[in-house]
């Protein structure tokens, strides 16, 4: 009897040993929430749209690590088009009744798709090249995720009221764990026009309810503004601010020792290239901005890479034109725009209420159950092209009772936000998983790995 509890165990350990070195095969959930937790900043992510949201339904992004502090109800991104007489909008999240109109996977993937998931590196990762040809191989941060979703099916739709437009999202977020950058984390967003034909008025925005710990009744208490475009002084040092919308309070939140602020900096949007311009006077017309042999013909070599971050120019999005922040606008829990016609005309600026066109609500408003759209648009979208949008999302704390909002605080904290972008990504990325060895022993199992 011995003998066989003994073989029992060397067959169980060996096994144990076989299946240690690749990472386990992914379980199958068609919808899939996820959380990033490598730093300071502790988010959940969706494979249907949605973020900043948990499981249940309630608040999901969590700082400092730990705490159990909230900043984030729930998030995602918008997008808006008009079809002839039709005005469709194809929502990632619905503030008003947490909706999110996507489904995971790609176009042609079945609703049981075991691919439709969450990839997070350092398992499961990387995605399946041949189910994911545009999927990222080679994380850049410590904690790479990525998934895709779709919105083609017509029962994710609310009814009544919207269709599929024919997108298909390819979305990547990016943790680093350094002693700058333990309070950032960066979302983007890679949207592809999957309906065959080409999309016009396009507007794409990320929306976002931050609820900074307790919002319900009388606890409604956030701040929002947004800043278009500012200059700090920070420590002798000037720091340029745009396209940033943040969220705050002055009010204590129980048991908490202190209360921080939030922010959102739109860094990437669609290209805003016009036959004959020169948008950021480099020299370059905006048709030839992303031609490489307009380079290797007309410019100089010392000026491929005028910022030095190892991209040519032609390949990075920071010295390309791009459309920007167009709209930053506002509203609450009992004022928001809930139908197609609605949700477009505010990713275009306006009023939804009145028709007046106010793209930017930067006044701060009296304290409320706050939430907030940054928006990019008009564009086209040609069949199967892809338009991507980038946001990095920060928190910190700043000297309430010394300064009235957290401005100066962000500015310091997105001041890395912005390098790390226009840089191109330029930080350290993860180390390769280590070799592990299992080596069978009487009654034990000995570990043993590689730096």
């Amino acid at each position: 009897m011995r003998r066989i509890l003994s073989l029992i165990l060397l067959i169980t350990v060996i096994g144990f040993c076989r299946s240690a070195t690749p990472p386990p095969a992914p379980q199958y959930r068609p919808f899939q929430i996820l959380k990033h937790n490598v730093n300071n900043v502790e988010m959940c992510v969706s494979n249907y749209g949605k973020f900043g949201q948990t499981e249940a339904g309630n608040s999901g992004l969590f700082w400092p690590k730990g705490s159990g502090q909230t900043y984030i109800f729930g998030a995602g991104p918008w997008f808006g088009t008009i079809d002839g007489t039709d005005t469709l909008v194809t929502i990632g999240y619905g503030p008003h009744g947490g909706e999110a109109e996507y489904t995971p996977g790609l176009k042609d993937m079945s609703s049981g798709d075991p691919n439709a998931i969450i990839f997070m590196y350092p398992s499961p990762w990387p995605p399946p090249a041949d189910v994911f040809p545009m999927a990222p191989q080679v994380p850049k941060s410590h904690q790479d995720s990525w998934c895709a979703y779709n919105d083609l099916d017509i029962s994710r739709h609310m009814p009544g009221d919207t269709r599929p437009i024919g997108l298909e999202v390819y979305q990547t977020v990016y943790a680093w764990n350094l002693s700058t950058t333990r309070d950032i984390i960066f979302v983007r967003y890679e949207l592809k026009n999957i309906s065959g034909k080409k999309l016009t008025n396009c507007y794409f925005g990320v929306c976002t309810d931050n609820d900074i710990g307790n919002e319900s009744g009388t606890n409604a208490n956030d701040i929002i503004s947004g800043i278009v475009l500012d200059t700090f002084i920070v420590e002798g040092e000037t720091l340029v601010v745009d396209n940033l919308g943040y969220q705050w309070q002055v009010a204590d939140e129980t048991g908490w020792d202190d209360v921080g602020a939030i922010g959102f900096d739109y860094l990437q949007s669609p290209w805003d290239l016009k036959e004959g311009q020169d948008k950021d006077n480099d020299g370059i017309p905006d048709q030839y901005e992303r031609d490489s042999a307009y380079y290797a013909e007309n410019v100089p070599p010392a000026q491929w890479d005028v910022d030095g971050d190892g991209t040519p120019d032609w390949r990075d999005p920071s010295q390309i034109p791009q459309l920007g922040m167009t709209a930053f606008k506002r509203f609450t829990l009992n004022l928001e725009p809930n139908k197609d016609n609605e949700r477009y005309v505010t990713l275009a600026g306006y009023n939804f209420k009145t028709g007046e066109y106010t793209p930017y609500d930067t006044m701060p408003p009296q304290p409320d159950d706050q939430r907030f759209l940054q928006c990019s648009g008009p564009f086209e979208l040609e069949a199967d092209s892809i338009a991507i949008v980038l946001v990095g999302i920060m928190l910190t704390y700043w000297p309430k009772g010394i300064v009235e909002r957290p401005d100066t605080a962000l500015a310091k904290v997105d001041r890395t936000v912005q390098y790390i972008y226009d840089m191109n990504w330029l930080l350290p990325g993860p180390p390769p998983p280590p070799k592990l060895t299992c080596v069978p022993g009487d009654g034990k199992i000995t570990l043993i790995w590689d730096n």
